[in-house]
């Protein structure tokens, strides 16, 4: 049968030991100062940024809202904190990841970046400057995605151009050609006067005044609560192991007194007998 440890044990448990108890909790509160001593200062500022969607698509209809998901990835990527390295000058690609969180409020489009430094001023320059490297690589790449398609289409254009050079001026063939290339010209047009809009800085990081370490009372208030708490174990524990024990020696006194206890001597009929 399972042994059953009251309360009421407990209590007892504690007020035998309370001296085990003491020193438990000052151990406790001692680590807690040290930890205090020790937490390195960490400071945390976020940026927070809109993210819209660029005005046309190479087709040279409207484009569709940016997907969040893929530009909270992209808003991380090697290429983004590459520029955000060369603006700091100082933080490698490695440490600028490490100190970086990006996240999407949910039902939002827009970017938050939050990053964690070892100073305040460091921690809102590198979410300033990494969100500013997001909008620079997006507007890039739309650009570079919208020439791209632009000499595709001057190419195709040049192609017909040369197919409706050969055909006689009055060819039906030749005027669709040229219907053709008047499309493929207004399309191009198009995409070269597309403006790019990556969104903008609603919030920008701010120096923090107060770092992220836990203060004192905090520190201290836990250590206390672990202190009490370790001890109450310990002094269960030790309460169990004094109990068994004191079973095990009650017992084996039982069982010496029976093995010394002298045989019974006959009745005086039996020695007449």
């Amino acid at each position: 049968m399972a042994e059953v440890f009251s309360l009421e044990d407990l209590a007892r448990s504690i007020t035998r030991q309370w001296r085990l108890l003491i020193v438990i909790i000052v151990v406790a509160l001692a680590a807690g100062f040290a930890a205090n001593e020790f937490w390195p200062e960490r400071y945390e500022s976020t940026a927070v940024i809109t993210v819209e969607p660029i005005s046309v698509s190479t087709t040279g209809q409207a484009s569709e809202p940016a997907n969040m998901d893929t530009e909270r990835v992209v808003a991380s990527s090697t290429e983004v904190l590459t520029l955000a390295a060369k603006e700091l000058n100082g933080p490698t690609v490695a440490e600028l990841r490490d100190g970086l969180v990006v996240l999407v409020p949910k039902g939002a489009e827009v970017l938050s970046f939050s990053f964690t430094a070892d100073t305040a001023d460091g921690a809102a320059a590198a979410a300033n400057a990494i969100a500013s490297a997001y909008q620079e690589n997006r507007v890039t790449t739309a650009k570079r995605v919208v020439e791209e398609a632009s000499a595709g289409l001057t190419a195709g254009i040049a192609e017909i151009t040369a197919e409706a050079a050969a055909l006689p001026a009055d060819s039906p063939a030749r005027a669709t050609l040229e219907t053709q290339i008047q499309a493929l010209q207004e399309r191009q047009a198009i995409l070269r006067s597309a403006s790019f809009n990556a969104g903008s800085i609603v919030s920008p990081a701010i120096s923090p005044s107060e770092s992220t370490k836990p203060s004192m009372p905090i520190l201290l208030a836990a250590s206390l609560f672990v202190g009490i708490f370790v001890g109450c174990f310990v002094a269960m524990i030790r309460a169990r192991v004094h109990r068994s024990r004191s079973e095990e020696d009650a017992g084996e006194a039982k069982a010496g007194a029976r093995r010394q206890r002298p045989a019974k001597i006959g009745t005086g009929t039996e020695n007449a007998a």
